[in-house]
Parts: C-alpha cells; sequence; structure tokens
C-alpha cells in the first residue's frame, strides 16, 4: 500500500519548482488544487502520464518569468498590450453568437445615439452660422390688461416701429424689418414662363450686415435699395437658366406688383435658418405700395412685420429693453391704454428662436420643438444606456466560461489589473467595433429619416474636429461603462474555487444583473406606452369634430397679376360662378384666410361698446364671403349671415360681424340670442353682431378657443371648392383650364383643406414617427440584454434542469420553471415604470389645449407587451434547456 501512495504521489522536485514561481499568497491554494487533479488523473490513466501532466502544468508557472528575462520594460509592456488584443480578437471569434450579439446591441444603441444627438446638435445649431449672432436679436412686443402679467407670445411689429428705435436708442448698431409675401414672377422676355414663389423676404439694406448671407456674384452695395432684388442660386437657376441673372429685370406681384432689377445671387439659406427665403426685395417697395403708404396711425396700427436689431457689443440689454419700451409707449401708449392694454419690449436672442415655437412670428419660420428635443435626449441616453446594459448582461452570461481562465491567470501570477486590463480590452475592441459599424449604419440611415420625419440631417457633421473628439470620448465612456463591471467582478474570482466549478461568490451578484434587466423592462414599458399615448393623441387631434367641415374642400390660390382696368371682385366672383357650373363641384366659396392657417388680425382688442377700455378682450379676426358659412358647415345659434344681409359701404356705418359662442360668454351675454345688434370696439372700429355661431376650431388642438370675429368681403386671396371625389382629376383638370382662361398670367395651384391643417402637426407628426422608430430600437436591444440573462440562467441551472428531469419532471414544467423568474421582473419593471411614464407622459400632453387622458389600459396594454416579449425572448432557450439530455449536463459532476 505505501508503494502505491508513494506511486501515485508527484516527485517531490516538481513541488520544489512550482514553490519557486508560483505567488507565495497562493501556494498551498494552487498545490492542493494541483495534488487533487494529479490524483483524479492517476486514478484514470496511470501515475506516470499523470506526472507528465503536473511537471506540465508546474512549468506553466515559470514560462512568464522565463520570457520576462533580459526583456525591457517598454517592449514587454507592448507585448502585454498586443497580448490583451490577441486574446480579446481570440475571444471574439470563439463566441461568434455572444460577440455577434453584443456587436449588434451596441452598434444600434450607438446608431440610435448618433441619428439623435445629431439631429438634436442640428436642432441646437440654428442660426449659429451668422457672424454677429451673439448680439443680434428679435423684437418681442408684450401684451397684458388690468392686474395680468405682461406676457411676449408673438413676434409682430408695426412698420414704423423700426426706425423710431434706431433713432432714439444708441444701443442699436443695426435694425432691420421683414416681411414675407407669395409672389408670382415672371420674365418679360419670356412671357410664357411663369412663376410662383412662397419665399420671398422684404427687407430693409441693415439686413445683409446683420445676417451673414454672402452674394456669390453681383454688388452688395446696390443689395436692397429700392427697385432692387437678390435671388438664391437655385431661384436664379428657375428663373434664367444657366444666364447671369445680374443686371437683369423681373416682374414681382404680390403685395406689391413691379418690376426689379436683379444686383446679386447669394447661395441658399442654410437648413439650419429659422429665416427661410429664395427671392430678397427692397422694404421700400413695400412700405411705397398700395397696402401700406396710407396705413393709419403713422404706421404704428398694423403689427404684420418681423424686427432684428443688431447691438454694439458692450450694450446692456436689461437697459435697451427699458429703452426699447419707452419709445414705444411714446408713440402707442395712449391708444393702447384706450384698448386696455399695458405693454413692453423683450429682445429674443436669434439662438433662441428657433426652438420656442410658442413664440408666433410673421415670417416664413423653420420652427422647432425645445420639449422636442428634450425628449429625444432622454430617449438617446435611454437607449444608449440599454445598449450598455446589454453589454453587461452578456458579459456576465459568459462568466462560467471565462472563469477558469481567470483562475488560471492568477494561478500563474496575474494580478487583478492585469485580468482589468484584459476585459477592458476586450470591451474597447467590441465598442470599437460598434462604433465603426454604427458609423456606417448612421450614413445609411440618414437619408430614412429625412424622409420619414421631414429633417435635414447630413454626414457634413462629420468633417467638424468636434464629431470626432465626441467619437473618442463615446469609446472610452461606453468601453469603461460597459467593461468595468464584468471585469472588476471576474477579476474577484478565487483560482481555487473557480477551478473547481463552484461560483457561488458570482452566483450572490444575479440581484445586480437581475437589477439591469428590471431597469431595461421599465424602460421598455416607459416607451411603449410613450409610444401609444403618442400616436393615440395624434389620432384624437386628427380626428376630433372641429366645428368645420373640412372634408373633401379643395383650394386654389385667387389671382395674382390681373390685366389693366380688371376690377378683382368681379373677375372673382365670375369665376366662381363658373365653377359652381362644373359637375362635380357641389360649393364654392372665398375667404381671406383658411383652416389651419393664422387670421387675418391677430390679437384683436374686442369689447362691448360700452365697457372700459380696461376689460377689453384678447380676439381673432378674419373675412369671409356670403358663401362660406354653408361651404364649411358652420353652425348659426343666432341671428343671420353673411347671405342673408345687405353690406353697406358707407364708411360710417357700423362693421357687421359674426362672432362665436366663446366670445359670446367672454363678453358676459346671457346667451346668443342676447349678443345680437350689440354694439363692439374692435380694434378701435365700431362693429354691429348680425350673428353667433357655434365654436370651430381654426387652429390646433395646441390652442385653446379663441374668441373669433368674421368679417364680410366680396371676395378673399383664397377660393375654396366643395368637390365630389368620384371624378376627381376630371374635375381638377376642369378647375385647372378654366382657372388659365380668366387668369391667364397666373400660376394654378390647388391643394386640400385637411392637408393645410394637418401641417399644424407637422412636429407632432415628425415626433410621433422618430419616438417610434427609436423607442422600437431600444426594445430590440433591451430583448437582447434579456437574452443574455436567459441565457445566463440557463447556464447556471443546468444541473438542477438535469436532475429535475432524471426525477420526472416534465418540459412544460421546466419552462415553467424559467420562464417564471422573467416573469416576475417584467411586474417589477412594470410597477417601476408606470409612475415614471405618467409623469413624462403628462407633462408632454401638458403642451395640448386639447388632449386625451391617460387611462390605466394604456399602462396595461404595455405591461403586457412587455410581458409577450419576454415570453417570447426567453422561451427558446427556455425549451432548449428543457428538452436537454440530462446526462450531458450530469455527467460534468
Amino acid at each position: 500500500m505505501k508503494s502505491n501512495q508513494n506511486e501515485a504521489a508527484p516527485p517531490k522536485w516538481m513541488d520544489r519548482v512550482l514553490e519557486c514561481f508560483c505567488a507565495p499568497h497562493l501556494l498551498e491554494e494552487v498545490k492542493g488544487d494541483l495534488h487533487e487533479r494529479f490524483h483524479l488523473r492517476a486514478k484514470r490513466i496511470g501515475a506516470s502520464k499523470a506526472r507528465k501532466y503536473y511537471l506540465r502544468e508546474v512549468f506553466s508557472f515559470a514560462r512568464p518569468y522565463i520570457m520576462r528575462r533580459n526583456v525591457s520594460n517598454n517592449t514587454l509592456k507592448i507585448a502585454m498590450f498586443k497580448n490583451y488584443f490577441k486574446i480579446a480578437y481570440r475571444n471574439l471569434i470563439n463566441k461568434k453568437v455572444y460577440s455577434g450579439i453584443n456587436i449588434v446591441g451596441l452598434s444600434i444603441g450607438i446608431t440610435c445615439c448618433m441619428l439623435i444627438f445629431q439631429y438634436v446638435a442640428f436642432e441646437k445649431s440654428f442660426d449659429s452660422f451668422h457672424e454677429h449672432e451673439t448680439d443680434i436679436y428679435r423684437v418681442l412686443p408684450g401684451f397684458g390688461r388690468g392686474d395680468e402679467k405682461v406676457e411676449f407670445k408673438g413676434a409682430y411689429t408695426p412698420q414704423s416701429m423700426a426706425p423710431a428705435f434706431k433713432e432714439a436708442v444708441p444701443e442699436i448698431l443695426h435694425i432691420t424689418r421683414v416681411h414675407t409675401d407669395n409672389v408670382i414672377v415672371s420674365d418679360a422676355a419670356h412671357p410664357d414662363k411663369v412663376f410662383e414663389e412662397d419665399e420671398v423676404l422684404y427687407a430693409d439694406p441693415d439686413f445683409l450686415k446683420m445676417f451673414t448671407f454672402p452674394l456669390k456674384s453681383g454688388n452688395i452695395r446696390q443689395a436692397l435699395l429700392p427697385g432692387t432684388a437678390l435671388l438664391s442660386e437655385a431661384a436664379a437657376l428657375k428663373y434664367f437658366g444657366e444666364d447671369n441673372p445680374v443686371g437683369k429685370t423681373m416682374a414681382v406681384t404680390g403685395q406689391v406688383q413691379q418690376d426689379y432689377r436683379v444686383v446679386g445671387v447669394f447661395s441658399g439659406v442654410p437648413d439650419n435658418s429659422h429665416l427661410q427665403f429664395e427671392i430678397l426685395l427692397s422694404m421700400d417697395n413695400l412700405l411705397k405700395g398700395q397696402g401700406y403708404a396710407n396705413e393709419p396711425e403713422g404706421g404704428w396700427s398694423w403689427n404684420n412685420f418681423g424686427t432684428y436689431i443688431q447691438l454694439h457689443p458692450d450694450a446692456n440689454r436689461e437697459l435697451t429693453e427699458q429703452k426699447l419700451t419707452k419709445v414705444l409707449l411714446e408713440h402707442r401708449g395712449e391708444a393702447l391704454q384706450h384698448q386696455g392694454y399695458r405693454s413692453g419690449i423683450k429682445v429674443q436672442p436669434l439662438k433662441d428662436i428657433h426652438l420656442n415655437a410658442e413664440i408666433t412670428g410673421a415670417l416664413n419660420e423653420a420652427m422647432g420643438s425645445s420639449r422636442t428635443v428634450y425628449f429625444f435626449t432622454i430617449i438617446g441616453l435611454v437607449t444608449f444606456l440599454i445598449a450598455l446594459i446589454n453589454y453587461i448582461n452578456l458579459s456576465t452570461a459568459r462568466a462560467l466560461n471565462r472563469a477558469r481562465e481567470v483562475g488560471v491567470r492568477k494561478v500563474i501570477g496575474a494580478q487583478k489589473t492585469q485580468l482589468v486590463v484584459q476585459f477592458l480590452c476586450d470591451a474597447a475592441l467590441t465598442n470599437f467595433i460598434a462604433l465603426v459599424l454604427a458609423l456606417a449604419a448612421t450614413a445609411w440611415l440618414i437619408p430614412y429619416v429625412n424622409n420619414i420625419a421631414d429633417t435635414h440631417l447630413s454626414t457634413a457633421l462629420w468633417l467638424h474636429p468636434d464629431f470626432w473628439l465626441v467619437f473618442l470620448v463615446t469609446l472610452l465612456v461606453s468601453t469603461l461603462l460597459s467593461g468595468l463591471y464584468p471585469a472588476f467582478i471576474l477579476s474577484s474570482f478565487k483560482p481555487v474555487t473557480v477551478l473547481k466549478g463552484r461560483l457561488s461568490s458570482f452566483s450572490s451578484q444575479q440581484w445586480l444583473r437581475k437589477g439591469l434587466v428590471v431597469l431595461q423592462f421599465a424602460a421598455s414599458i416607459v416607451l411603449i406606452t410613450g409610444t401609444v399615448i403618442i400616436y393615440n393623441q395624434l389620432d384624437y387631434m386628427r380626428g376630433r369634430d372641429l366645428g368645420l367641415d373640412i372634408e373633401k374642400v379643395l383650394t386654389i390660390e385667387g389671382p395674382r397679376n390681373l390685366q389693366e382696368g380688371i376690377d378683382r371682385a368681379n373677375a372673382t366672383a365670375s369665376f366662381l360662378n363658373e365653377l359652381r357650373k362644373i359637375p362635380g363641384i357641389e360649393q364654392a366659396a372665398s375667404s381671406h384666410s383658411l383652416p389651419g392657417q393664422r387670421f387675418n388680425w391677430n390679437g384683436a382688442s374686442i369689447r362691448k361698446a360700452t365697457d372700459d377700455p380696461a376689460n377689453a378682450l384678447r380676439g381673432v379676426a378674419t373675412y369671409v364671403d356670403t358663401s362660406f358659412a354653408k361651404l364649411y358647415g358652420l353652425e348659426l345659434l343666432a341671428g343671420k349671415g353673411f347671405e342673408d344681409i345687405t353690406i353697406s359701404t358707407a364708411e360710417d356705418a357700423p362693421w357687421p360681424v359674426i362672432i362665436n359662442e366663446n366670445l359670446v360668454k367672454s363678453l358676459d351675454f346671457e346667451g346668443p340670442s342676447t349678443a345680437i345688434n350689440e354694439m363692439l370696439d374692435i380694434g378701435g372700429y365700431e362693429a354691429q353682431v348680425i350673428g353667433v355661431y357655434k365654436d370651430f376650431n381654426w387652429t390646433s388642438a395646441h390652442q385653446e378657443q379663441q374668441n373669433v370675429v368674421l368679417g364680410p368681403s366680396s371676395t378673399g386671396r383664397h377660393l375654396s371648392l366643395k368637390v365630389s371625389t368620384s371624378d376627381l382629376p376630371a374635375t381638377v383638370d376642369k378647375i385647372e383650364s378654366l382657372y388659365n382662361q380668366f387668369f391667364p398670367a397666373n400660376v394654378f395651384n390647388y391643394g386640400f383643406v385637411d392637408q393645410i391643417f394637418d401641417r399644424q402637426y407637422r412636429n407632432d407628426i415628425r415626433f410621433a414617427k422618430l419616438f417610434g422608430l427609436f423607442a422600437g430600437l431600444a426594445i430590440f436591444i433591451a430583448c437582447l440584454g434579456l437574452f443574455g440573462l436567459a441565457s445566463f440562467t440557463s447556464q447556471q441551472r443546468k444541473k438542477e434542469i438535469g436532475v429535475r428531469k432524471v426525477l420526472g419532471a416534465s418540459v412544460g414544467s421546466v419552462v415553467k420553471l424559467l420562464n417564471i423568474d422573467f416573469i416576475k421582473l417584467v411586474i417589477i419593471g412594470f410597477v417601476v415604470a408606470v409612475p415614471v411614464a405618467w409623469y413624462i407622459m403628462d407633462q408632454w400632453l401638458a403642451d395640448f389645449a386639447y388632449r386625451i387622458e391617460i387611462g390605466t389600459g394604456v399602462f396595461l396594454l404595455a405591461g403586457l407587451a412587455a410581458l409577450f416579449i419576454a415570453i417570447l425572448t426567453v422561451s427558446g432557450l427556455s425549451i432548449k434547456a428543457a428538452i436537454s439530455n440530462p446526462v450531458d449536463s450530469l455527467r460534468e459532476e
């Protein structure tokens, strides 16, 4: 027996070799573990073969020492880092499925973040290209009544404000008025070419001194002088082809009909400019035209202009606002007081204009939303966090496979720092590959995102050095966030424990991994809830009863160019009469504005003629013909419509108006019938109520019900046609033919009023599409993280499943056992997500005057969806583990 025991023991000289190279604090554990393994091998393959294995394991401790001899520290460090990345590469290659899931999850997460943050960067970059951007401000008049706070909600200013400010306020370096127009452009040399241009801007000469829109050709000294025009490159190509447009003349018919000489061509206006225009015309010509030359009250009564100022760099903004307010009150204080207003002036920094859509302007402004930017920033961060959690879960799921690797490395002397660096190198390589793939995916997806969400993203941002700085910072941050936890957990394993296959200490960390998955579930439920609520609100807004019938209403622009001697009102009336004869046209009407557009008169002061001016209300007004109410289905509650009265043209006759039900209540009339024949003061004009319409919504659901006044008009700029859809193309062809017959020098364009109304929801629709897209991708990434935990769980419980199957457990019971843990995580995630989702979406809905209520059904739907996604994700792994052969899992014991 003694002889046999000696034969079954390793030679003592081998133990002495081990003592020379093994770390002293690990010697006893390592020696005991190696002896145990030697005895097991000796029983299976004999003592002599077992000694060979033992010797090989002993000299594995000596190899690093031998390799380090006579090698410089720098060379050793380089070799170490090369080895780190070589091992990281081998780990990627050897575990293709896990590596692929890691890389795909991270790349999708980073792609979402890049798209979102590129969108955010674009939205925040508006007007930053102007050289004097920090000194340019938009003027905001504010109004309030009685004890009300003066509110600055609009950027509408009168024409005489700018010269008065320039003269009285020395802090102003430059000032310009701007006014938008829709015009007809023609060329006398080519009378067959007629164009309609929506993006036309009248401006003062200081405009080009303030804003950076450099000319590519032409003379800037002549720019914006009377009778001159500037064209964008696109407009010049459209109107004059390849010919040089400078010096040529074009006829422009809009609010002013005049010939303009082209004196310059500028590059196209950047997409990130809140001012969008293709043609710049002289403000002097507009002010001398018929519309504004005879404006009452010295040009202070009509607030149809936008005013921008450039202050001296050392000017005090608050002091300047006080001086501007003083000038306003000197010119308009008495009139405003008579109307019951208190007023003041604020100046809005140029960089703040785009993302403040609640402040309305009088121009073709490309408006965004700070709320949208905020929500997308949150989604981007959440998506990135979910992707990192996904990586952590998948890394820890592989811990069992790498635990023995860690044990062997520690046995041969590897320090914890070296192990941490190794795992961080693994994370760095994975993140780098994911980032490269994300760059390619982002470049590929940008056109699709632009098309879906009506944005203007591009890869031009990638040429900026800051982009690559952010790229490197993202790589570093994602590497640290995704790699540190797995690195420290895996590097903390005790070598003897892991070499024996026992990971109880690692299993005790499951609460953290499960907590991360709960966080993923909670984020997913919040995103699902948000998506459902956003689309429900969008459907509600677009489907609610407006009190207006805008279905099947086709609209065309009234004539702009008329031959000399032709009366516009008579020509339009004759055209409408001929339209009514066309089969397929049920009704025809004209108006000065359309549902979904701004009113003609915003912020009008309205009161009973006998009331104190201080009690005046704020309202809106537009002008319609006698057929408008019938075509749009307005319901008359009391009095008469315009079709039932004869409108007097006497200057001293009171203005007949029809008001809405809301204004009746606001003016404290007892009911609609009591308001009939009452006299009102509307902006200083005497008016008489002849009728009351039931409330209708002219504007979007963001806007509360307004006090609306409708005035009579014989002809309007917009023509509305109620059409049959049975043969719509043929009807449109007939309308166009008749239009060209009546108004040959005009451009025929048509649209549908319901589409015009829906344009108000352009930002909301864009937000819904992008939110749904990124929410779907984030949920997909969360599923990958869930797959990681499911894989880890099934691997951890492999032997337990084998024992249960040996004892007679069915496949169904095993699947239920594995799935019940994830159902618990879903429930916990649901409990966490509900209050968060409710708070966030309630804040989003606060921006709407007409909104849905957040019911419990939305949360239940989101919870069930998350549960279904979770079960679908883990069931495949659960079934695979349940049907596996128990012999394969138990023989490792």
